[in-house]
């Protein structure tokens, strides 16, 4: 009955948009199927990102509201299985919406003169941004414990300013990043100009925007289908969304793609309009990755529970710093030093537009050490809150790392009005943001310096504060008196 229901309301939807679009094309009939495909294409869009998005972010918060997720963690099924069956069984309406509004769109755009190839091509994006959304939906259900906004609202806050912001980089040196909205895909696919901009760039290869629509949702989502396959039957205190080498690997893989994605005729040696220079390159590459190094810290945090079993195995034969179980940031050092190689290479690979030696490699490599030693700090911050008492450690250390930064920028811009030279250094002591101009003067560069001790200091506090919470004896539970 819900089927039949959904089917007719379909059907009324589609007439009631097909009378519309013929009163505002009353007096231009041929005109009229197209502006009816136009239409039906943007409400199918709409209708199936959201409802599925809709069904899938609540598809296993709700099963940890109704007391049914131990069923989950108990079955015979495989997280790969149940991942099937959560993706494509909680929206399986919004899928026979799309199918029984389907054929209605095909032939207002066969009546319009479009390409077959062209709707084909509009209905696979619309499959393949589908069935992303859904996996985000189910990853954010996977992370929280109880359904709060509907998820199709987050989307209408989320997805389509997203989208629109994406646009911007047609104009930038990367073009592909349009990409990630399927609007320059669709434009091109109806013949209209994507405001001028050339194809997108890809290995320096020039490639459609169908493609490289194609190419980012497949690709994204594979990282998000092998995060919910390792933690779909896991509780929340468990969930560690990568290994240590998947971890490094995303880190490889999105550095490989930003350089994949830039337009190797938009690099220029000097200032030019509309051109990106080396030193802008390195910049990006560094601010990008400095992010990338954070999360993947966030990302591989170990559980509490493993963490003290790592530590109890291996205190009397000396605990490996790289096990699966230990502390993240060691691995946090090799996915810097896997960045900064990436680098070198994309500035070997480009040798032929800007020689090898202007590059700022050596700036880069300060850089990046102090985001680095930061990222590094913050991590064992949030490593140690999960050693704690305190519930939801993640967030709270994460709010107090908020509060610390935003206490260290608002004392140094007070210091400022006072003296600028001392607001800058102690500015560059208790944050990274200032490392751009190290370079600028000899204070900036021995704050850098006394910045990065300072820091290394705390990273050994909090290496100590670890190990001391790890070396308190297990507690017993107390006797029951009769």
């Amino acid at each position: 009955m819900r089927a039949i229901t959904v089917g007719l309301l379909v059907i009324v939807i589609s007439v009631l948009a097909g009378l519309v679009c013929w009163a505002s094309e009353h007096d231009r009939p041929l005109e009229f199927p197209r502006a009816f495909y136009a239409t039906m294409v943007v409400m199918q869009g709409a209708m199936f990102i959201l409802w599925t998005l809709s069904e899938c972010g609540q598809a296993i918060s709700r099963e940890r509201e109704l007391k049914t997720y131990d069923f989950l963690k108990t079955t015979r099924l495989t997280s790969a299985e149940l991942l099937v069956g959560k993706l494509l069984g909680a929206p399986v309406l919004a899928y026979f919406a799309l199918a029984c509004s389907l054929p209605i769109s095909v032939v207002a755009g066969l009546m319009a003169g479009l390409r077959p190839t062209a709707i084909l091509w509009t209905y696979l994006l619309m499959l393949v941004v589908g069935l992303f959304w859904s996996l985000v939906g189910l990853f954010l259900s996977m992370t929280t414990e109880k359904t709060g906004v509907n998820p199709a609202v987050l989307g209408l806050v989320l997805i389509f300013p997203i989208m629109g912001m994406a646009m911007l980089f047609l104009e930038t040196a990367f073009p592909g990043l349009a990409a990630i909205s399927v609007a320059p895909a669709v434009q091109e696919l109806y013949g209209e100009a994507v405001r001028a901009a050339p194809s997108p760039s890809f290995f320096g290869l020039r490639v459609s925007y169908q493609f490289l629509s194609v190419f980012l949702h497949a690709t994204f989502g594979a990282w998000i289908v092998l995060m919910l396959i390792r933690n779909l039957k896991k509780d929340l205190e468990q969930i560690r969304l990568l290994s240590r080498w998947g971890a490094v690997g995303f880190v490889i893989f999105l550095n490989v793609l930003l350089y994949a994605l830039l337009d190797p005729k938009r690099i220029r040696s000097g200032a030019f309009p509309g051109m990106i220079t080396e030193g802008e390159i390195s910049t990006i590459a560094v601010i990008l990755n400095a992010v990338i190094i954070f999360a993947v810290g966030v990302a591989t945090l170990t559980p509490a529970e493993k963490l003290k079993v790592w530590w109890r195995r291996g205190a009397a034969a000396g605990a490996s710093w790289f096990a699966g179980d230990a502390p993240p940031w060691p691995w946090l050092l090799v996915a810097a030093m896997s960045a900064y190689f990436l680098l070198a290479v994309e500035a070997a690979a480009l040798s032929g537009i800007i020689s090898f030696r202007q590059w700022p490699l050596g700036s880069a490599a300060v850089q990046l050490l102090t985001f680095l030693i930061f990222a590094v700090r913050d991590v064992l911050f949030l490593q140690w809150c999960l050693l704690t008492r305190m519930k939801r450690q993640v967030l709270k250390g994460f709010l107090f790392l908020c509060l610390y930064y935003t206490a260290a920028l608002i004392v140094g811009a007070v210091v400022q009005r006072v003296s600028e030279p001392a607001g800058r250094l102690a500015i560059t002591l208790l944050t990274p943001f200032l490392v751009f101009d190290m370079h600028a003067n000899r204070l900036g560069l021995w704050g850098g310096l006394g910045g990065m001790a300072l820091q290394i200091g705390m990273i050994l506090f909090m290496l100590r504060a670890i190990v001391g919470r790890l070396e308190r004896p297990a507690g017993a539970a107390a006797a029951a008196v009769a």
